[in-house]
């Protein structure tokens, strides 16, 4: 069975060592175009691991383009395994594959379709959840479930803890789905759309706290649910943006000041006022080499009700 795989995250990778341990096949691997991995996004540079285990790649900003089709039908590809990308491939894309397009998608489907379901799935403070394959379909999120691999998220999880688990059921699911392929026992279940729920794209400014609305509870879950692999969440302090990637809920009330004041320093730790009590900090970033931990004043304010930009 010919196998083509398509990436460019860090459970990709995950995926793919998984394979290869266990022995699945893959003839060929479609990633995205080499960027420069950072904290803040899942990106991963997929090549060494294709070089280093000869297998063929193309890489590509559109999985829709004529290059990739011409490299797939070149390769007489049976089934497509997509571990992850942002990108809905296209009618003519599907046609390829001799057998199935494969997605996935980390919420229990139909609820959770759509995009950021890490993120959401902390928002959310969801407690039970599955990585769902199907069919992939020219809708997104929709097509014919063929494994729902169901699992528990611990409470406090944040967004790293959470995609670490994904991606190992992600990996694992996939190989039970080759078993089934080379077996011809993949059963389709369809979608029941009246309870579909799709959650909407988040962007950059939905991770600005305002801790003059936003009480101890959702700055918590919103640091959580924003960490990386993901941008962070973020304040201003004399106009600089500070990336947070860490929270603490403090547990004493020895505190309390008006929103946004800074009441207390513990080394990486800054305690800060929110609408109700005050949090923890942690892993503060400084967008200036002018300013650091060292320099926050306590007593003064992280700036709120300025505008994100």
């Amino acid at each position: 069975m010919r196998i083509v795989c398509v990436g460019f995250n860090q459970e990709s990778l995950v995926c793919l060592k998984k394979f290869q341990k266990v022995g699945l096949p893959v003839c060929g691997l479609i990633m995205r175009e080499s960027q420069t991995e950072k904290k803040g996004s899942d990106y991963q540079d997929l090549s060494p691991f294709a070089l280093e285990n000869s297998i063929p790649f193309i890489q590509t900003s559109d999985i829709n383009s004529y290059d990739v089709k011409q490299w797939l039908k070149f390769l007489d590809v049976d089934v497509v395994f997509i571990m992850g990308w942002s990108q809905l491939v296209d009618g003519e894309f599907l046609k390829i594959p001799n057998m199935y397009t494969i997605g996935s998608h980390p919420s229990k489907l139909p609820y959770g379709a759509g995009r950021a379901p890490i993120v959401w799935s902390i928002l959310e403070e969801v407690r039970d959840s599955a990585v769902t394959f199907f069919k992939v379909v020219n809708k997104a999120d929709a097509g014919s479930i063929i494994l729902q691999k169901e699992f528990n998220i611990p409470s406090n999880s944040n967004s790293r803890q959470l995609y670490n688990i994904v991606s190992s059921i992600l990996a694992n699911g996939f190989i039970e789905l080759y078993d089934q392929l080379l077996l011809n026992s993949i059963c389709e279940i369809e979608q029941d759309m009246s309870a579909r729920v799709v959650r909407g794209k988040r962007i950059y400014e939905d991770g600005y706290i305002d801790f003059s609305r936003m009480t101890s509870h959702q700055v918590d879950l919103l640091i959580r649910a924003t960490t990386d692999p993901y941008p962070g969440a973020f304040t201003f302090y004399e106009k600089t943006k500070i990336t947070i990637w860490g929270s603490e809920k403090n547990n004493t009330d020895g505190y309390k000041g008006t929103p946004g004041q800074i009441l207390a320093k513990n080394k990486d730790r800054v305690l800060v006022q929110c609408s109700d009590r005050p949090i923890w900090i942690v892993e503060l970033e400084f967008n200036s080499v002018d300013l650091n931990n060292d320099k926050v004043i306590i007593g003064s304010k992280f700036d709120i009700n300025r505008g994100i930009f």
